[in-house]
């Protein structure tokens, strides 16, 4: 669990390490919002893409020689990401992280799973997701613990390279381990990983669609805004390079507590959908306070941060209860998958309606348009939240409004 929560930590860091140095990139390197925004676009193209046949290879050639692969296409990626030096080879390391950060991760959920199925692994999957978000929040605080770094857009990718070397260095443990742990035949089989299975999507249920499109709705409007929330913070707030990493830090820190927090709660009242009734309302405001509410950007974002939770407490566990456990690989890989196309097309959008409006500190208002843009995306998961609540609570509803232990 420990190797694997390493790997996860690099993994996190890598993907955010880019956020800090977008105003380097765009004074230095002639980067626009529109082509930083594209930074995160391929990172998510790459990962629709390879949800097509990662669960296969994962279940074809073992966790193993998975975690070793693709936590080595990571590492690589992040040194071709630092050495980059223009928007095409910059673009195509990100989208190299994409193409091995998702397996990774469905790999090292099935490594978890084979360790520790039919025991903790609820408990393992919380702890392995709690380290996993230390790196977002490492790499929120990275310009103040490693301020010798950031004096250009080049230095502080060399250290999240390093850093993400994690990637690798934990698929080499993690494989001498469990091949010691093959010769002893200590380890259960792990469950089916995700694949995807195209004839079978027509049998989901309603509710289903309804997690998915809250999901979706939810990704995109937290990760584009996290790559975003640097240079805004800065630009728009007038806050230094440090006080935006810490405020952006505050939406990781919270995630990471809140998500066992609100996990044990909804285990005890088993509220699943009214639960995410209430995570749509505390996001559809905080775009809007961020840019025209006199009050400190702490609040908006610790609201943000408690409903972003609500994702990984509530709605990847719901779908277990109303989805055959014979076809969860293909739901939970559906899931992924659209969630990730919602993100790429955010982060462009986003990066879009900045340049559009001339988004910078001598026009902070042309924020105002992007923000409005997330606002809609709270509004949309307020409508599918209500669709999925209503739902559960007809004749046709699958248990999520009611408790499970």
């Amino acid at each position: 669990m420990i190797i694997a929560s390493f790997a996860m930590f690099g993994n996190y860091y890598l993907y955010d390490s880019v956020a800090y140095v977008a105003l380097e990139l765009k004074s230095s390197l002639g980067f626009t919002d529109e082509q930083y925004g594209l930074l995160y676009s391929m990172y998510s193209i790459a990962a629709i893409g390879v949800l097509f046949f990662s669960g296969m290879f994962i279940d074809k050639f073992g966790t193993r020689l998975s975690i070793l692969l693709f936590g080595a296409i990571c590492t690589i990626s992040g040194f071709y990401t630092a050495y980059s030096n223009s928007i095409l080879s910059m673009l195509i390391s990100r989208f190299v992280l994409g193409f091995g950060a998702e397996p990774l991760i469905v790999a090292l959920t099935v490594a978890v799973a084979k360790w520790f199925k039919g025991k903790e692994l609820g408990f393992a999957l919380g702890i392995n997701l709690f380290i996993a978000r230390l790196g977002t929040y490492a790499v929120d605080l990275s310009n103040v613990w490693a301020e010798p770094f950031y004096t250009g857009w080049q230095k502080p990718l060399i250290l999240a390279a390093v850093i993400g070397s994690l990637c690798m260095l934990a698929g080499i443990a993690y494989y001498i381990l469990e091949w010691n742990a093959d010769k002893k035949n200590v380890l259960q089989k792990a469950g089916e990983t995700d694949k995807l299975e195209l004839r079978s999507l027509v049998k989901f249920t309603p509710s289903f669609w309804y997690i998915v499109l809250l999901c979706m709705t939810f990704y995109s409007a937290v990760f584009p805004f996290r790559g975003f929330a640097p240079k805004f913070y800065v630009e728009a707030h007038g806050l230094s390079d440090q006080l935006a990493g810490q405020l952006n830090s505050i939406l990781a820190l919270t995630a990471m507590f809140a998500t066992p927090l609100i996990g044990l709660l909804i285990d005890k009242t088993g509220r699943r959908a009214s639960m995410m009734f209430i995570g749509a309302i505390l996001i559809m405001p905080v775009y809007l306070m961020m840019i025209y509410v006199d009050i400190s950007l702490f609040v908006p974002v610790t609201m943000l941060g408690i409903a972003f939770s609500l994702i990984p407490a509530v709605m990847w566990p719901s779908v277990a209860y109303i989805v055959d456990e014979r076809r969860l690989g293909t739901a939970y890989a559906l899931m992924t998958l659209i969630q990730q196309a919602g993100v790429a097309f955010f982060a462009w959008l986003i990066g879009w309606a900045n340049e559009h409006e001339n988004a910078s500190a001598a026009n902070p208002g042309g924020y105002n348009l992007g923000m409005w843009l997330f606002s809609i995306l709270g509004i949309l998961g307020f409508i599918f939240a209500y669709r999925l609540y209503k739902h559960e609570k007809g004749p046709r509803a699958h248990g999520l409004e009611k408790p499970t232990i």
